[in-house]
């Protein structure tokens, strides 16, 4: 599609460069943050072997506009556990680790008169 707007050598290395189902594979499987932050990077560098200056900037904006918006959606989890966590408790039943202690053997078999 956009072949003829790169140079004849561009061609080239865009048929002999990695296909964009690399580009648009799942994240890796990991727990090491060092790898997904790699696999960022990697991705960012075949993308601008893949496309021209222009188009690869668009990806470099869209890139960075994902992330703050992953960002914005981490927080504000983030913040709405906290808000959950600090509200007061609803009237009725409490039961904290300070109440009053009541000792009740269960097997208590004497009857009242």
């Amino acid at each position: 599609m956009t072949d003829n707007l790169k140079p004849p050598a561009a061609r080239y290395e865009a048929s002999t460069s990695p296909s964009s189902s690399e580009l648009t594979a799942p994240p890796p499987v990991s727990d090491d943050p060092a790898r997904h932050v790699g696999e960022i990077f990697r991705r960012l560098t075949l993308a601008s072997e893949t496309f021209p200056g222009a188009a690869f900037a668009r990806i470099v904006a869209a890139v960075l506009v994902a992330l703050g918006r992953a960002c914005m959606d981490e927080a504000e989890r983030q913040a709405a556990w906290l808000r959950e966590r600090a509200t007061q408790a609803r009237p009725g039943i409490r039961v904290s680790a300070t109440a009053r202690r009541v000792d009740f053997d269960g097997f208590d078999i004497d009857r009242p008169e």
